[in-house]
């Protein structure tokens, strides 16, 4: 079945996650149509520059029968440039599946290489998640650990206790008892003399 222009422009593909660009796609089908149009327009141009040409070789030939033969020879040569026409239509259309098969290679070859960096930049990932986790539990048990000490110490402290503190209170007065008189002793000599 031979390409036409409008069946490549609403050509559709399916999709599927890792499939190609849309706007890609679509921009290459549209090159691929102007291409198909243009060889068309210029293979309906020579055909009807070859149905010219054969009229104005048959009004000749009725005139002359040399004319006859320059019709022969002018025939071949239309003959010749349909033939060279369809093979340089089938070889633009041939060179464009290529380049559209080189380009989807391309393409796919591009998403793997960007999954598999995807992938390694998520193992890299990974590993640090799982770094930080391990150091915030040696953080945490470490910390638990440090805090355990200290409410160990707080609760050996004797002023957490009423009888703690009235006991040290009584051991500051009974000293304070002791050391004022000394110290108001040791003035009174000092103003003396």
């Amino acid at each position: 079945m031979p390409l036409n222009p409008i069946d490549i422009r609403h050509q559709e593909f399916t999709t599927v996650i890792s499939g190609y660009k849309k706007k890609e796609v679509k921009a290459f089908l549209e090159e691929i149509a102007r291409e198909v149009e243009e060889l068309n327009k210029l293979q309906e141009r020579e055909i009807r520059r070859q149905m010219q040409m054969q009229q104005e070789v048959k009004q000749e030939a009725v005139h002359a029968s040399q004319a006859v033969e320059d019709l022969k020879r002018r025939e071949e040569l239309i003959s010749r440039t349909l033939v060279f026409a369809e093979k340089t239509k089938a070889d633009i259309i041939a060179n464009a599946r290529k380049e559209g098969e080189n380009i989807i290679q391309e393409a796919e070859i591009k998403a793997k290489r960007a999954i598999q960096e995807a992938k390694q930049y998520l193992s890299v990932l990974e590993h640090q998640y799982l770094h930080l986790k391990e150091q915030k539990r040696q953080f945490l048990i470490q910390f638990r650990v440090e805090l355990q000490t200290f409410m160990d110490r707080i609760g050996k402290d004797p002023l957490l206790t009423r009888e703690s503190e009235n006991l040290l209170d009584k051991e500051f007065n009974q000293i304070k008892e002791e050391i004022v008189p000394k110290v108001e002793n040791q003035a009174d000599n000092g103003a003396v003399n």
